[in-house]
């Protein structure tokens, strides 16, 4: 602890509330929020555009469960990169790496638009969860050197509401490239390759544009640049460092908030990672055309978006993050309910259950929102991100395993698996916040005869994690 000890010594300071500019804000949101909401809008579209193509004619080349695994592989191939993903965010400049990914699954995608095999499709799909791997991570570490922890949650709303756009925006393109009609080229095939240039141009203007950083921006002068971390100190999760520090990855893998929030969001996104999958063919099973259940999922779009303001721009402003996610969650479990004990001739009951299943998708939200402003320490933090993103990927690759070939067109027992899963995820997340507010007052307790400048300390740039610092309190 003597490193440590000294360090502080240096860098000793008064953290005080510091509030940017209303125009300093705006220019900070202008700068950067675009990209995020673009990025992300592009990721979840480009994943999901397999689901609107099954109903466009890719699934004719498929049989048996084939078309489950092209959904399942993705996320195989997005798990297995993650953690390497986690070391090169914290090695290399964000910002290009990021860009650079955006480009080459951008490639990717537009060669969908060539394999009709079920061999070809399987190499692409792992090829599209390897570059897609890093981005929500890239986009969480670049948030927090730009915004406060509530800034952090209200931003998180508007790049993560893109699910919900994309989803309405996918639908909508299903429908109108259905009416697309050519001798030598199919419609999904057009889909692909419009999708796939569209994300490369997004990915060319990220790797030159993105500002990473305050103290790389090149549309800030000095004098803001200092405005803007000045405004960030406060979050006490330090900024940046280079150096891999194995230990920040041992604590975080030993804290039982690490565990809760993992399950909870296997067992909450379960349902999303059927739905992105199967949602369409789920559709065609009431009796809908091709083209109108392109046109019956816009209100999942709808319901993300609704559900992930509930999740991250109410909790900015009312705290609750944990009894927020649990609400959340109870809705989905809901349509669970109906999905499953409605007979088949109850088709808008069971239609109205879809729709609500896709309530709790905003859950990763939360988690992303709350790793940002619980986490301190570089290596921690992204470890952590790490961590969220493959409890992603497992909830999302189960998830259109369970709806088996045999099982149509009922998928009684992924209906079942579904509803038991949400129930667990919503009681995960009361326990999460029992753990958390006992943690505090365990500090409280410990810090009681402390005075005003041990209490305020400036460790901004100490890299300290929230373990090691004792000032730190967790936000539930």
């Amino acid at each position: 602890m003597s490193n440590l000890d000294s360090a502080e010594n240096d860098q000793v300071s008064i953290i005080k509330s510091h509030k940017l500019s209303s125009k300093l804000k705006w220019k900070v949101d202008l700068m950067v929020m675009p990209f995020f909401m673009a990025i992300y809008f592009l990721q979840f579209l480009d994943k999901t555009l397999i689901n609107y193509a099954a109903i466009m004619g890719l699934k004719k080349n498929l049989k048996g469960n084939e078309f489950s695994n092209l959904g399942t592989i993705f996320y195989v191939s997005y798990l297995a990169t993650e953690p390497l993903a986690a070391y090169l965010i914290q090695k290399v400049h964000v910002g290009k790496f990021l860009g650079l990914n955006i480009c080459c699954w951008g490639v990717v995608v537009a060669c969908h638009a060539v394999t009709k095999t079920y061999a070809s499709l399987m190499v692409i799909r792992v090829l599209l969860g390897i570059f897609e791997a890093s981005v929500p991570a890239c986009l969480v570490i670049i948030g927090g050197k730009w915004w406060t922890k509530p800034e952090q949650s209200r931003r998180t709303f508007f790049w993560y509401m893109q699910v919900g756009l994309a989803t309405i925006v996918g639908s909508l393109m299903s429908f109108g490239f259905q009416h697309v009609h050519n001798t030598t080229i199919e419609s999904w095939q057009i889909m692909f390759m419009f999708m796939g240039i569209l994300t490369f141009v997004v990915g060319v203007l990220t790797f030159v544009f993105l500002p990473e950083s305050p103290l790389k921006c090149r549309f800030l002068n000095d004098e803001e640049k200092e405005e803007v971390m000045q405004h960030i100190k406060e979050n006490r999760t330090g900024f940046e460092n280079k150096t891999y520090k194995f230990h920040q990855v041992k604590e975080m893998l030993m804290e039982k908030e690490t565990w809760i929030i993992f399950f909870i969001i296997v067992f909450s996104l379960t349902d999303s990672g059927g739905l992105s999958t199967f949602s369409s063919q789920i559709m065609k099973t009431f009796g809908f055309s091709s083209k109108i259940s392109a046109l019956v999922q816009l209100p999942l779009g709808f319901v993300a978006i609704i559900s992930t303001f509930l999740c991250c721009y109410l909790t900015s402003y009312v705290g609750e993050r944990s009894i927020v996610m649990a609400c959340v969650t109870v809705p989905t479990i809901l349509g669970a309910a109906l999905f499953i004990g409605l007979p088949n001739s109850y088709k808008v009951g069971k239609l109205f259950g879809v729709y609500l299943l896709n309530f709790n998708s905003a859950i990763i939200a939360q988690v992303y929102s709350w790793n940002a402003a619980n986490t301190a320490g570089y290596t921690k933090r992204n470890a952590r991100n790490a961590m969220t993103l493959m409890a992603f990927c497992i909830g999302n690759l189960i998830g259109p395993q369970l709806f088996q070939a045999k099982d149509a067109p009922e998928y009684v027992p992924a209906k079942i698996v579904l509803l038991v899963f949400l129930s667990l995820a919503c009681v995960l997340s009361i326990c999460l916040r029992f753990v958390v507010r006992h943690e505090n007052k365990r500090r409280d307790r410990l810090t009681e005869g402390y005075t005003e400048e041990e209490k305020n300390k400036d460790v901004l740039l100490l890299d300290l994690t929230d373990r090691e610092n004792l000032n730190f309190r967790y936000a539930y």
